[in-house]
């Protein structure tokens, strides 16, 4: 009896293998941590370089002196594009706005980059004046420049959906922007004089 006790006692206190059961046990933290960083970084790659892409498009659109042509205004997506690679396809809305009376805002629509078109109207705009767009005064302009973009997770794991609690989202940013001349218009449209 008393060599089974002493055996026993002598297992517990062993600890050859101790390391290797520790591994085993925190090998599937350190994993989901991995992917976890890989999605979340993937993320964040992904807002930062289309809001830096949108602010540089709005920046251009504002340099602009002449009236802009459509094939100009259509090049715009593929700048777009080129300046967000990683397969998560941009939209681009761009609205041209104009006061002409006090404190109300007429609807210029400039241009629609997105697939499929959707133009606004002054319903919908409306609600925006105070809170997304400045307060203009008479002949004051500005244009919106408005982006998504649908991230889709790279990794379309287990981890993924359920225990990183990434899915996939629409992220976008809304841009006001003065244009440096008096106002942005589009070639050919009969309200933007």
């Amino acid at each position: 009896m008393r060599t089974l006790k002493h055996r026993f006692v002598s297992f517990l206190r062993d600890e050859d293998g101790l390391i290797l059961a520790e591994g085993l046990l925190m090998l599937p933290l350190v994993i989901w941590a991995l992917v976890a960083m890989f999605i979340y970084w993937d993320v964040f790659r992904t807002i930062n370089v289309t809001q830096k892409a949108a602010y540089g498009i709005a920046d251009l659109l504002s340099r602009q002196r002449d009236t802009i042509p459509t094939s100009f205004a259509d090049g715009l997506q593929n700048i777009m594009d080129f300046l967000t690679p990683g397969g998560h396809p941009v939209k681009m809305r761009i609205t041209s706005f104009e006061c002409v009376a006090t404190a109300t805002t007429a609807v210029k629509r400039l241009h629609e980059l997105s697939e499929p078109p959707e133009a606004l109207t002054e319903a919908q705009i409306q609600p925006w004046k105070g809170t997304k767009i400045p307060v203009l005064n008479n002949g004051d302009s500005v244009f919106v420049l408005e982006t998504s973009v649908e991230f889709k997770a790279q990794l379309q794991t287990f981890l993924a959906g359920l225990l990183v609690n990434v899915n996939d989202a629409t992220f976008g940013d809304f841009i006001v922007t003065r244009p440096r001349k008096r106002r942005l218009c589009l070639q050919g449209v009969p309200t933007c004089v």
